[in-house]
């Protein structure tokens, strides 16, 4: 199971003056990233949500998506768990800057990367790829071109997310607003 739940929280002191709506717009998209294009590849998605969440006596927001299992290769899991998130980030960015910068998310790639790491997958950070592994910058243009193509689906799972009166959402609901069959 992969869980994106540990991490710091979005709002703190460089965000104290960013209404917490465009906050929380910003990881919808970013969590409806991972969601969408991880039930694309067939993982079981059981739940994404956008909370607020405490640490070290600070409250704050961020997102998460729960996976009951996964499917796929060794680059579905990089793009799905490491790279989805800034790649939607980054399409959002096109269209608002105000919220896409918000939700830069380097515990994404970081997790992937351990991951990975644990199946024994070499991932070159920068230049090619090694022997039977990958290269980050072709898992980032992969998770790019995936998110640009489902932008449409990814749009309305964080439209849906953002209207669900707790900001949570099962992966069947998700599934079902992004018109996935699972």
């Amino acid at each position: 199971m992969y869980e994106l739940d540990e991490h710091t929280p979005y709002r703190h002191a460089r965000h104290q003056s960013t209404p917490l709506p465009l906050i929380q717009r910003g990881l919808a998209f970013h969590e409806a990233g991972h969601t969408v294009l991880g039930q694309l590849v067939g993982f079981t998605c059981e739940r994404v949500r956008v909370h607020p969440i405490t640490r070290d006596g600070v409250t704050g927001w961020t997102g998460a998506t729960t996976w009951a299992r996964s499917f796929g290769s060794y680059l579905d899991v990089a793009v799905v768990c490491g790279a989805a998130g800034e790649a939607a980030d980054l399409h959002q960015l096109a269209e608002s800057a105000e919220t896409a910068r918000l939700t830069v998310a380097v515990h994404d790639k970081e997790m992937a990367l351990g991951v990975l790491a644990a199946a024994g997958v070499q991932v070159s950070e920068n230049g090619p790829a090694p022997d039977g592994g990958l290269a980050w910058d072709h898992v980032m243009a992969t998770a790019k071109q995936r998110v640009d193509r489902e932008w449409d689906r990814i749009t309305a799972v964080a439209e849906a997310l953002l209207a669900a009166p707790d900001f949570t959402l099962t992966g069947a609901q998700a599934a079902q607003i992004a018109r996935i069959t699972t």
